[in-house]
Parts: C-alpha cells; sequence; structure tokens
C-alpha cells in the first residue's frame, strides 16, 4: 500500500466519503476510486500526499448529507432550474 493508498484509507476512518475527499483535492471521484484500490497513481503523488494529509489534520470533516443532498437537487431539476412536479 502506498502513501496516498494509507491516507486515503485514513480519511475514510474518520468519516471522510470519496466524494468529499474528491471535491476537496478538486479530482473527480473516479480518480480517487482508482488510487485507493491502486488501479493508477496520481500523476505527481508528493502534492496529493500533501494535500491528504493537511485533510487528516482537520477537525472538521465534511457531512455526508451535503454531498447527498447535493445530488439529489440536481437530479430534481429540469434545465430551467425549476423543480419536477
Amino acid at each position: 500500500m502506498n502513501k496516498v493508498q494509507e491516507n486515503i484509507a485514513q480519511l475514510q476512518q474518520k468519516g471522510w466519503t470519496l466524494a468529499a475527499i474528491a471535491d476537496e483535492i478538486d479530482v473527480t471521484v473516479n480518480a480517487v476510486e482508482k488510487w485507493k484500490a491502486g488501479d493508477r497513481n496520481p500523476r505527481n503523488s508528493k502534492p496529493v500526499v500533501l494535500l491528504l494529509e493537511s485533510l487528516l489534520k482537520r477537525k472538521h470533516v465534511p457531512k455526508r448529507k451535503r454531498y447527498k443532498n447535493k445530488i439529489e437537487k440536481t437530479r430534481g431539476e429540469n434545465e430551467t432550474g425549476q423543480s419536477k412536479t
């Protein structure tokens, strides 16, 4: 297990979701999933490791509801921004 995988595992133990991690470091959830599985590594892993370590130091963990509600809102709105009835 490399340092990126270790940090992602530690973040998940603290309650972070892959979506929250991806959002905070500005990458796709798919990228974080592949890093976690070891299928791929970041092009330049040192800055990614530093970003993940900075997330580990945070006391505030994003709430899962934030990401769940974000997805539900985008599904519930049509192209004009009005909610479906």
